[in-house]
């Protein structure tokens, strides 16, 4: 007796189609019944994307294919198994054939044991990325929308995501707004994140970086933006900084001195007589002055 796999998969946005999980198992075991195939296990991911192999219970249906326990595999139709077309040809003839596993997909009804179902697995496969392409195609043309239309998918400093809209966060929104007037009255870079670091949390944890301060003072989405794929769209949320605000931010960034290359290699802004020329005898770490007080930064000569 033929021993046979049955792999079963549906992804979130297949749930509503007639792919359900019940549905394949329920046919898959009808087929096996009439061929007297043995039904070594049924392998089911549910709720994993097509598009990629990173997939628990397919991973282990190729292991125990590796162990030699499988004699053939079972779908119910070509693209539960993948919707890559690469990655389908991969699995039938590097993991199945190789090892003397048959494929069946009894939708499209043929199997890799015929030279006709061989043939048809790679007209079958391109459709199969075929529809994957178109897929993701309709689901970037509706994230455009959406941006032209004033959205923004997702959160962010500042702002929560409800119901598909974007709501200011009374409390971050006030550490961003200090965060621009600490820029503006000609603080660092470095200094702000310090500050910030010190004194506030955020929902995603606190300021963790120069990065992230820097980010934040580029984002037009405080000041009623948004942006997509490169371009930038009117928003429908709140603004929560000035666009006169926004732009003397940017010019200071596009300034000489804050332009210039090893302003990102060392955030570092000459405010005080000795700033950038002492040196910490100890560690050899830079000086810069900050409130009247010289202090060191965690960075060497």
């Amino acid at each position: 007796m033929i021993k046979g796999a049955c792999y079963v998969r549906v992804s979130t946005d297949n749930q509503l189609e007639n792919y359900s999980i019940e549905e394949q198992t329920d046919r898959l075991k009808a087929y096996c019944k009439a061929k007297d195939i043995h039904i070594v296990k049924f392998y089911t991911d549910g709720g994993y994307s097509g598009g990629n192999l990173n997939r628990p219970a397919l991973q282990q249906m190729l292991t125990d294919i590796d162990h030699g326990i499988i004699d053939l595999v079972v779908v119910y139709k070509l693209d539960r198994l993948s919707r890559s077309q690469k990655d389908t040809l991969t699995l039938i003839e590097d993991r199945f054939l190789t090892r003397n596993v048959d494929f069946i997909s009894i939708n499209e009804n043929f199997d890799t044991s015929t030279p006709f179902g061989r043939a048809m697995i790679g007209i079958l496969s391109v459709f199969a990325q075929l529809e994957k392409d178109q897929i993701t195609e309709r689901f970037t043309m509706g994230r455009i929308g959406r941006a032209k239309n004033g959205y923004f998918h997702g959160g962010g400093n500042a702002y929560d995501y409800i119901d598909g809209n974007l709501v200011v966060n009374q409390y971050e929104a006030l550490q961003v707004q200090e965060l621009y007037n600490r820029f503006i009255k000609g603080y660092s870079v470095y200094d702000c994140w310090r500050y910030m670091q010190q004194k506030y949390t955020t929902k995603y944890g606190g300021w963790n970086s120069e990065t992230l301060v820097r980010n934040v003072l580029k984002n037009e989405l405080y000041i009623g933006k948004v942006k997509f794929k490169g371009a930038v769209y009117q928003g429908n949320h709140q603004a929560i900084i000035q666009e006169d605000v926004f732009q003397q931010v940017q010019n200071i960034f596009n300034g000489s001195r804050r332009a210039d290359n090893t302003f990102r290699r060392s955030p570092f802004k000459a405010s005080t007589l000795l700033s950038s020329l002492v040196y910490c005898g100890k560690c050899g770490a830079r000086f810069h002055g900050e409130h009247g007080n010289y202090s060191c930064y965690s960075r060497t000569k």
